[in-house]
C-alpha cells in the first residue's frame, strides 16, 4: 500500500498524495517561535516525523538525519472574510513545502478571526495514514502523548489460508466488475484542486442511523449517493451499475491504534447505488457491501504482509479508477483537545486526491459536530455545489425515516404559533 502511494503521489500535479488534518481553536495564537518549540519537544514522541519519503519507492521511507524540526513550522495568513473554513483550508493546501523540507509540516493559521485560529498538519500518505497523522497532531495537542512507531510483528495477526481464500472466494466476482460510468471521470484534470465543506450536527447522522438501524457511516455514504445522483443526473437516467468508492478500513491491531508510520488500511468496496431514487432502498443497498465482518479485516492485514505480490495487484486493481470511482473516508473524535489552554472547536479532515478520481469525500466528528469536506480537481461538473446537494440529500433522507430537520421542525413551530 505504501509503494502503491508513493508511486500515485509522483503522478500527481498538485500535492495530491499529501493528506492533513486542520484544527480550529478559540484563543490568542501562539507566536510562531512558541509553535516551533512545541513541535520541536513533540517530534521525539511521534517516531514517524523523524522519517522521510524515500525517492526509491522499494525502500519508501528512510530517516530523516540532522534536520531541525522547527524548520518543519510554517506560518500562513487568511485575512477576515466569508467561507473562513474553505480558505483556511485552501490556503493550507496550497501553502508549497520548502525545498529540502521532509514529507511532513505544520501550519499556523492566523488572521482570518480575532478570537480564533488554526494549527495544520500535512504528511505525504506514503508516510502516514489519515489516523497516524490526527496521532500526530493529537501529541502536539496533549504534551507527554508518547505514539508507537509501527506495530510489532509479534503483535501482528497470523494468515490463515482457509479464511483469507473463503472472504476471496466470495468477494471476488464483485472486485472484478467495473465501476458505472460517470461523466466526472471522464472530464478533464484540472491543475489545482479545490476544497469545499458543510457541517451539520452529528445527532442528525445518529437519529437516522438509530431509525434505520445501520451505522454514522452508512447514513454517510448513503447521503453522499443521493448528492452524487444530483450531481450528474445525466448519468442516471435508468437504472445502471453502482458507482464503486473505495473506503480504507484501518487494519492496526487492538493496542495499536496510535501506531504512526506508514498506511494500515486495508480494502472495502462501497457500492453507491446513485440510479436509485428511493433513499431508503440506497441505505439497505449500502449496508450490503460495507459489512466489516465480511470484510476479514485482520486477514487482509495478514494477507498483505505474507503475499506482498498479490497484495500490491489487488491494490492496484481496487484503486484504478475504473473500478473506484472516487474514495470516501471517515475519522470520529471524541473531543477536549486543547493547545497551550486553547480548546479545539471544529477538526476536519484534508483528504489526498490520487489515483485521477475526480473526487474525494471525507466525514469528520468532534464534539457533537460532523464536517464533509469535497476535494476535487475537475471544474465540470461544478464541485462547489455539493455541500448544498448533500445537505439536500441528508434531508431526503430524514423525511424518508419521518425524522424532522432543524429546517422542518422550524418550519412546523412556526405554522403553530
Amino acid at each position: 500500500m505504501d509503494r502503491h502511494l508513493h508511486r500515485a503521489a509522483l503522478a500527481t500535479p498538485h500535492n495530491g498524495g499529501y493528506l492533513g488534518v486542520l484544527g480550529v481553536l478559540e484563543g490568542r495564537p501562539p507566536s510562531l517561535g512558541q509553535l516551533r518549540e512545541l513541535v520541536a519537544d513533540t517530534v521525539p514522541r511521534v517516531p514517524a516525523w523523524n522519517y522521510r519519503v524515500s525517492a526509491d519507492n522499494r525502500r519508501v521511507w528512510e530517516p530523516a538525519e540532522g534536520g531541525d524540526p522547527r524548520e518543519q513550522v510554517h506560518a500562513v495568513h487568511v485575512p477576515e472574510g466569508p467561507a473562513v473554513l474553505e480558505r483556511v483550508a485552501q490556503a493550507v493546501h496550497d501553502a508549497p513545502f520548502p525545498a529540502g523540507a521532509d514529507n511532513w509540516g505544520v501550519w499556523l493559521v492566523t488572521g482570518f478571526a480575532r478570537d480564533r485560529y488554526a494549527i495544520a498538519c500535512r504528511v505525504h500518505h506514503a508516510l502516514q495514514d489519515a489516523a497516524g497523522g490526527m496521532a500526530g497532531i493529537s501529541a502536539v495537542m496533549v504534551p507527554g502523548l508518547e505514539l508507537p512507531l509501527t506495530v510489532p510483528p509479534d503483535a501482528e495477526p497470523p494468515l490463515r489460508v482457509a479464511t483469507a481464500a473463503r472472504w476471496l472466494a466470495r468477494t471476488l466476482p464483485a472486485l472484478v466488475r467495473p465501476t458505472a460510468r460517470w461523466s466526472p471521470v471522464r472530464a478533464a484534470a484540472g491543475p489545482t484542486r479545490t476544497l469545499h465543506f458543510t457541517t451539520c450536527d452529528t445527532s442528525r447522522l445518529e437519529a437516522v442511523a438509530r431509525a434505520a438501524g445501520a451505522s454514522v457511516n452508512r447514513v454517510y455514504l448513503t447521503v453522499t449517493a443521493g448528492a452524487l445522483r444530483h450531481w450528474t443526473p445525466e448519468d442516471w437516467t435508468r437504472a445502471v451499475r453502482p458507482l464503486h468508492s473505495f473506503v480504507p478500513v484501518e487494519s492496526r491491531p487492538p493496542g495499536y491504534e496510535m501506531a504512526t508510520l506508514g498506511n494500515h488500511l486495508v480494502a472495502m468496496r462501497a457500492e453507491l447505488h446513485c440510479s436509485e431514487p428511493d433513499p431508503r432502498r440506497r441505505l439497505e443497498l449500502v449496508r450490503s457491501s460495507t459489512d466489516k465482518r465480511a470484510a476479514h479485516v485482520p486477514q487482509q492485514r495478514a494477507a498483505l504482509r505474507h503475499l506482498p505480490l498479490i497484495g500490491a495487484l489487488t491494490t492496484r486493481w481496487l484503486l484504478n479508477r475504473s473500478r473506484s470511482a472516487l474514495l470516501t473516508s471517515s475519522m470520529h473524535l471524541g473531543g477536549g483537545l486543547s493547545v497551550n489552554g486553547d480548546p479545539v472547536r471544529q477538526v476536519v479532515s484534508l483528504p489526498p486526491l490520487l489515483f485521477g478520481q475526480p473526487l474525494t469525500v471525507a466525514l469528520t466528528t468532534y464534539e457533537g459536530q460532523a464536517t464533509v469536506c469535497f476535494t476535487s480537481d475537475r471544474d465540470s461538473p461544478d464541485p462547489s455545489v455539493l455541500p448544498h446537494l448533500w445537505q439536500d440529500a441528508l434531508r431526503e433522507l430524514e423525511k424518508a425515516y419521518a425524522l424532522a430537520s432543524p429546517r422542518t421542525a422550524a418550519a412546523t413551530w412556526a405554522a403553530t404559533r
